[in-house]
Parts: C-alpha cells; sequence; structure tokens
C-alpha cells in the first residue's frame, strides 16, 4: 500500500491529510477524505450557510463553502 498526502487550504494555511491506498486518490476521493475529516475536526460546519447560485453545486464546491477548504494538490509521500 502507498501513503498518499492530501494537500487542502484553509483560512490561508495550507495542511495536510495522509491516506493509504493501492491508487492515487482522484480529485472526488480526495474531497471525501478531506470532508470527512472535517466534519471529525470541525462539526458539521456552516449549516446555515450562504449558497451562491452562480456556482455549480459540487461536493468540492460544497466543502469550500462549509468549511472553508479547498483541495490543492495529491502527492506520493
Amino acid at each position: 500500500m502507498t501513503t498518499w498526502i492530501i494537500a487542502y487550504n484553509k483560512d490561508g494555511n495550507t495542511a495536510t491529510l495522509k491516506t493509504e491506498s493501492d491508487h492515487q486518490p482522484d480529485i472526488d476521493e480526495a474531497v471525501e477524505l478531506v470532508t470527512q475529516m472535517a466534519r471529525r475536526e470541525f462539526g458539521e460546519g456552516d449549516v446555515e450557510h450562504e449558497h451562491d447560485p452562480d456556482l455549480e453545486s459540487t461536493p468540492a464546491t460544497r466543502l469550500a463553502e462549509r468549511y472553508g477548504i479547498t483541495i490543492t494538490g495529491i502527492s506520493e509521500a
């Protein structure tokens, strides 16, 4: 198994999340892993957040709106 590092940005700071997988996680898998971490670390987030109707509603968009987190990279450790 390979260790992968998912880099993300929250509040202007870069942080990382390590995960084990046989394959490199794609962006959808990375968003799901970071969302699970955010729920554990920060609770349910801003549940009453205001959704921008001009933005497509994707898991990555919801992660950014709810927790202020954007994925910045995925690399092998």
